[in-house]
């Protein structure tokens, strides 16, 4: 062991693991293994992760891995390279694993997957067999380790070209650049497939503004979906059909036949889609593949807010009977794609009267056969939505007594199936509770499900499902029993109350950031807003001209606001104007406590890459800000959020603005639960502001938040 402290020192602080020399034979190669296997345990000890998952590393490291060199060196028919490479492979592993979760670049929750994949595809390799199928199921994080363990090889730069693959694929517009980086990618085949089944449109687009190598490649290949697209190239109604192209490849459709619904019969056209995507689930549970349904999902989202959706938004002062006239030929089916497909889009009493419609065309007691329709399809999403709208309890009482309990126990089960959705399927979960923790025949049941779960979990050994589980049953305990609120917030800090000093970070002032964009909606708003500081004698209002700023001048605490001018965004002028505004800030060493988006949801993603670390407020005041938890989290670790789980509009957000500065301005912490009653007062004058503020979150009912907040707050670290 003391020949090789180096090798152990360096694995500590690079990513890639540094030999001090290049092992000269298999005998050297095994040494180098041996002394990193008395390391690991060292290195174990400071490791902070779950217990049972340090045991496997541990029994990794010194069983599985003696398992594994003496296969190598036992093997027969294997020149001394042969054994060398894979021994060194072996030693790679055990750096990598301990690099990777030094520096993060994989969690605790992989080492499972990766202590099973590891042998088998190292013994794939050493015995020249095909590899694909090993990392069918990884991400570009646990790709990119296999990568670098095995890079000594060509299989090695294969995987290596597969994790970048599936980095860019993140956003599938990376992945055409990244193709045409790379001429060689032996994946491509594959990969272009994905792009045809997933987002037709990318392919279509790129043939029509491209003529290269990767056009010629893809006009020759052999795959039915791809061949039609290509048939669409030039047409003017390829948006109509790109979702569809399985079908019409199969000959189930023509091109006239989808055209002529489009054209002729709207709903008929809806009512295709729906029954496509309902066919396509079919072969799925069948074991067949996913096929196109990614973008006929995306079609029907599309179709749906743009027949159906918007209309009904547009009307919601008019007669139910006008309003809802365009469901009239719609059946069961479709209408529950309508909530499933556009709570993003849907008003609340837009939600209520699809739903009304709904459950009238249900026979009566029997709700239950809606999903059987639907082959249980995106369930958690529509009850998840019954609850917060109030309707769950509605829902589910109108179907017989063990059909509920079924139902629930599916909704709350298996979120812990999957490492990369767990923690988004948890959040859906705890949205739902606001409507069941109160309900005298559910809440008892959600309760005992959470703890046959965490049982299950520990059980199985599945220590993910079993911290995933035991923050659901710890928040909710909280929705069932508000009083006990503060075993949670003892552990985040209380999310009842907003300190004005916490907002200071140092500063006389409490600073905040407001973001603009520059289309008329973004304009109007920027107008709704200045009207707030009309007055002179509490406002100075200091015009720049990439942004405002506003200084109150007659209040106990100073604030000052900063606010970018909505400049044009058909030419990016409104960003520049942001960026320019934030230098500015970070020039002066203004730090702003609170963040507010005024803008559409298609907006958000821009402000929230304004977030920092000292924020403690962030205001998303846009369509389906609930939606961007996450990323908040993530980026403002300490902020209390305000968010809309659907509609988002000025009507609310301006009253609330004033409501929080005066506050502030007068050295008084928030008290969220107070605040938030005297501005449902304030709303309920108007049944449209009163549906629209319904919408809002406090942030101390702010469930999902909770979960994602103690699940990162017991992450592993050093």
């Amino acid at each position: 062991m003391p020949k090789y402290p180096k090798l152990f020192w360096m694995a500590a602080f690079y990513f890639m693991p540094v030999a001090v020399k290049a092992q000269a034979n298999a005998s050297e190669a095994n040494l180098l293994l041996d002394a990193e296997q008395m390391q690991f345990p060292t290195y174990l000890q400071k490791l902070n992760i779950e217990p049972g998952l340090k045991d496997s590393l541990a029994y990794f490291a010194r069983f599985g891995t003696d398992t594994l060199q003496t296969y190598f060196n036992a093997a027969t028919g294997k020149t001394d390279a042969e054994k060398r490479m894979a021994l060194t492979a072996a030693r790679y592993c055990l750096q990598l694993v301990r690099a990777s979760l030094e520096q993060e670049r994989i969690v605790q929750y992989d080492i499972p997957s990766i202590l099973h994949t590891y042998p088998r595809l190292a013994k794939a390799i050493f015995n020249h067999r095909d590899i694909r199928g090993y990392t069918a199921n990884f991400g570009a994080r646990r790709t990119q380790l296999m990568a670098d363990i095995f890079r000594q090889y060509d299989e090695g730069k294969a995987l290596q070209q597969l994790a970048d693959v599936r980095r860019v694929g993140v956003s599938t517009g990376n992945i055409f650049p990244f193709l045409e980086r790379t001429p060689d990618f032996r994946y491509m085949d594959t990969v272009l497939i994905y792009i045809a089944e997933n987002e037709p449109m990318l392919m279509v687009d790129y043939l029509n503004r491209n003529s290269n190598p990767i056009t010629e490649k893809i006009a020759g290949m052999n795959h039915p979906v791809l061949n039609q697209l290509v048939l669409l190239k030039g047409d003017r109604n390829a948006m109509e059909m790109a979702p569809l192209a399985a079908e019409m490849a199969d000959g189930d459709l023509t091109r006239e036949q989808i055209l002529n619904l489009r054209t002729n019969d709207v709903p008929g056209y809806y009512q295709l889609l729906v029954n496509t995507v309902q066919e396509n689930r079919t072969k799925r549970l069948n074991g067949g593949p996913a096929g196109m349904q990614p973008s006929l999902r995306d079609a029907l989202h599309q179709k749906a807010t743009a027949f159906f959706i918007n209309p009904i938004n547009k009307l919601h002062e008019a007669k139910d009977a006008v309003r809802f006239k365009s469901l009239q030929r719609l059946r069961t089916i479709d209408l529950y794609y309508l909530l499933v497909s556009d709570e993003d889009e849907l008003y609340t009493s837009s939600f209520l009267g699809v739903y009304k419609r709904m459950m009238e065309a249900l026979p009566e007691g029997h709700s239950d056969s809606l999903l059987y329709t639907v082959q249980f399809d995106q369930f958690r999403k529509f009850i998840r939505g019954c609850s917060h709208y109030n309707v769950l309890s509605d829902y589910l009482n109108n179907m017989p007594a063990a059909s509920r309990q079924s139902l629930l126990k599916n909704f709350i089960s298996n979120v812990d199936s999957s490492y990369e959705t767990g923690i988004e399927d948890a959040m859906d979960v705890a949205d739902a509770f606001v409507g069941l923790a109160p309900d005298p025949v559910y809440g008892e049941l959600v309760a005992d499900l959470l703890q046959e779960n965490i049982r299950r979990c520990q059980t199985s050994g599945s220590y993910y499902g079993t911290r995933l589980y035991t923050i659901l049953r710890e928040v909710y305990q909280m929705a069932r029993y508000p009083e006990q609120a503060n075993a949670i917030f003892r552990k985040l800090g209380n999310y009842e109350t907003l300190s004005v000093d916490s907002l200071r970070e140092g500063d006389t002032s409490v600073n905040q950031l407001v973001v603009f964009y520059g289309d008329e909606d973004g304009k109007a708003s920027f107008r709704s807003f200045m009207s707030l500081f009309k007055d002179k004698k509490l406002w100075e209002v200091v015009q720049q001209d990439q942004w405002t700023e506003i200084r109150s001048l007659a209040m106990q605490q100073p604030i000052r606001i900063f606010a970018n001018q909505p400049k044009s965004s058909e030419d990016g002028s409104d960003e520049r104007a942001q960026v320019a505004l934030l230098s500015y800030l970070q020039e002066q060493k203004i730090r702003p406590g609170i963040i507010i988006h005024r803008g559409h949801s298609y907006h958000l993603p821009t402000t929230l890459e304004y977030l920092q670390p000292y924020m403690k407020l962030a205001i998303l005041g846009s369509c389906g800000g609930y939606k961007n938890i996450l990323t908040v989290a993530a980026k403002s670790p300490a902020a209390q959020i305000i968010a809309t789980k659907q509609v988002g509009s000025m009507l609310i957000n301006d009253p609330m603005i004033q409501e929080v500065n005066n506050l502030l301005g007068s050295h008084e912490d928030i008290h969220w639960p107070e605040f938030w009653a005297k501005m449902e007062t304030q709303f309920s004058k108007s049944s449209f502001t009163h549906d629209l503020f319904a919408e809002y979150i406090p942030p101390y009912r702010n469930l999902s938040l909770f979960v994602i907040r103690l699940y990162n707050q017991d992450s592993g670290g050093f």
